[in-house]
């Protein structure tokens, strides 16, 4: 038989949940102030002295966030006062673009159908993400350049996986300029999209010295990301222990914007897409 002191007890958690779930606050605003070293920021969400708030950040958005920029995340409580989390950019023009051409790459990809894989010698569909500076990126700023493009996260705790893939991103980075290539770009698009924003992108570029001049983090709204990894031939889903179970594939892409070359999983070489970038451009006189 239930006692009445644990039917009371079901009752004060039934009651409870709702403040757990509603922990976290939907805010946007615009940036008054940064105080980069003491990671925190005060945000105007209103008209008046009342409409600012102050509240801590991560280290990876006191680096990028500027005074004047328009931003929307989730406030949580953080010891004794509140800490603003999952920083997006909320400018309405980066926005629409995003918005407008991830409706564009919806319909292709809808068009596709079984045939939304894009092999070698088919083009990069067109996209648009965000970057770690949390500036708009779009697919046809690769125009002019080479580029490897991979799908990666950050909390990837799979040595083999992501930290691999990255390493050796990291290493082509490096021996493309000491070979006097300048013309590369490398592109790491987020599988986990709901944590991955440009301030954790940058603080993980930061962690792992690496420099984003040419080497793009992209994040963005998880539609874009799902249909984007769908035409570039990567699986995932959710998974309890690895956050996303994924597949991996690394693909160049020439200056058309036509994928030329790709290789599956984490453990490829990058002398390979030296070697590659070379052929091509031998080949193209």
């Amino acid at each position: 038989m239930i006692s009445n002191s644990f039917i009371r007890c079901l009752c004060l958690l039934g009651a409870l949940l709702p403040c757990l779930v509603q922990a976290a606050e939907k805010v946007e605003g615009v940036v008054e102030s940064v105080d980069r070293e003491g990671l925190t920021l005060e945000l105007r969400t209103g008209h008046g002295e009342d409409g600012v708030l102050k509240a801590s950040i991560g280290r990876g958005d006191a680096r990028i966030l500027e005074k004047g920029d328009a931003v929307r995340g989730e406030l949580v409580p953080y010891g004794s006062g509140r800490r603003l989390q999952t920083i997006w950019p909320n400018e309405a023009v980066k926005r629409g673009t995003i918005a407008r051409l991830g409706r564009l790459l919806r319909k292709d990809t809808l068009h596709r159908g079984s045939k939304v894989f894009r092999g070698v010698g088919e083009y990069v569909p067109k996209f648009a993400l965000y970057d770690t500076d949390g500036e708009l990126f779009l697919s046809e700023s690769l125009k002019g350049s080479y580029a490897v493009m991979n799908f990666i996260f950050t909390r990837c705790t799979m040595p083999n996986m992501c930290p691999a893939a990255t390493e050796r991103m990291k290493q082509l980075q490096a021996m493309a300029e000491e070979e006097g290539i300048e013309d590369l770009e490398l592109v790491s698009v987020t599988l986990d999209p709901e944590y991955d924003t440009p301030g954790i992108f940058t603080a993980y570029a930061a962690d792992k010295g690496i420099p984003t001049d040419n080497f793009h983090f992209l994040g963005g709204p998880e539609p874009i990301v799902e249909d984007l990894k769908k035409q570039m031939g990567v699986l995932a889903e959710p998974h309890p222990e690895e956050i996303v179970r994924h597949t991996m594939s690394t693909a160049l892409i020439d200056p058309t914007g036509r994928i030329i070359y790709r290789i599956p999983g984490s453990m490829w070489s990058p002398e390979a897409f030296l070697r590659e970038i070379k052929k091509d451009r031998k080949s193209a006189g």
